[in-house]
């Protein structure tokens, strides 16, 4: 006779061991099965057989073993979720996942923590203030907004951002994961990194002119971008026609050669939207960067700039 040991390791690995019986079994004939548990976690399978039938037990090892890790409760154990506000201080979050009304243009929510206060963007304007966690639940003050105009329907985004918030919610951290719930309605943020300037395609989501910030159908039809290769190539949109040139970043300075751009003519609106880039991204400009977003002011006119969006890798 011999007999095989299945055993499951706390780990949850599989040990299979073939050998000859050293002791006596108390199993009567060739085929019975014995599982019995050692702890927690480490469960033994023993299985009496003969010579030729222990060739045909190897193919249904698998089974048993995942069975006995059953019994045993194997598995590995899910995180805690930690409800710590402390560790949302100096984090942003975007989210990745709504559950119930959605956001109005898509999003994406954008949450950042200061010291007892939050700020928040659902995609048209930045809203604002205190912010109070009692164990697992989050309370937010009045929130106060910028008055950007913006076109449909994004226009609704604002209204989502009040309602989100006009009553507690609950929440819990789950590594870089924030989750904030009331009822059926949920939403799941991936805290964010911050993008470098070089390798990354920016988006233009708004216009700074006269240093009103703004936004139009023109400018989320147009789409205008552009992105520094890693040998300080330039290239781009204006939202009308191509732009190529040089750039060489030196922290938050960026140092622009003249703008070379297509002639393609444009409709009056998106020329306008055309002009405003260009003047932006004339010689030299200044920006900062807070995760997946950049502020993008003229070092010449200040009163001049652009808002972008990384879109993704250039």
């Amino acid at each position: 006779m011999r007999h095989i040991a299945l055993v499951s390791l706390p780990t949850c690995f599989l040990f299979l061991e073939l050998r000859t019986a050293e002791t006596s079994v108390r199993v009567a004939t060739p085929g019975s099965i014995v599982i019995y548990r050692t702890r927690r976690c480490a469960t033994v399978a023993h299985m009496i057989i003969g010579r030729r039938t222990r060739w045909r037990v190897l193919a249904a090892m698998g089974a048993i073993v995942a069975g006995t890790s059953s019994l045993a409760g194997c598995g590995d154990r899910s995180s805690t979720p930690d409800a710590d506000p402390a560790k949302l201080v100096g984090k942003t979050y975007l989210s990745t996942e709504v559950q119930g009304p959605q956001i109005p243009g898509g999003g994406p929510l954008l949450l950042a923590f200061g010291k007892g206060t939050i700020s928040a963007n659902a995609g048209c304007n930045g809203h604002g203030g205190a912010v109070a966690f009692t164990g697992g639940v989050l309370t937010t003050g009045n929130l106060v907004g910028t008055m950007m105009a913006c076109p449909p329907p994004r226009d609704g985004a604002d209204r989502w951002v009040t309602d989100l918030f006009g009553s507690p919610l609950s929440w819990h951290l789950d590594g870089t994961t924030l989750t904030l719930q009331r009822g059926d309605r949920k939403v799941m943020l991936a805290e964010r990194r911050e993008r470098p300037v070089v390798g990354t395609r920016w988006r233009v989501s708004a216009l700074v002119t006269d240093a009103a910030v703004s936004t139009s159908a023109a400018l989320e039809n147009s789409k205008p971008y552009f992105e520094i290769a890693g040998d300080g190539a330039f290239a781009g949109s204006t939202g009308c026609n191509r732009m190529t040139g040089r750039a060489r970043v030196d922290g938050d300075r960026i140092h622009l050669s003249p703008i070379a751009t297509t002639r393609r003519a444009c409709d009056p609106e998106t020329a306008d939207v055309e002009r405003t880039v260009l003047a932006a991204l004339r010689d030299e400009v200044i920006v900062e960067v807070d995760g997946d977003e950049m502020r993008l002011t003229n070092a010449a006119n200040r009163a001049v700039g652009l808002r972008l969006t990384a879109s993704g890798i250039a």
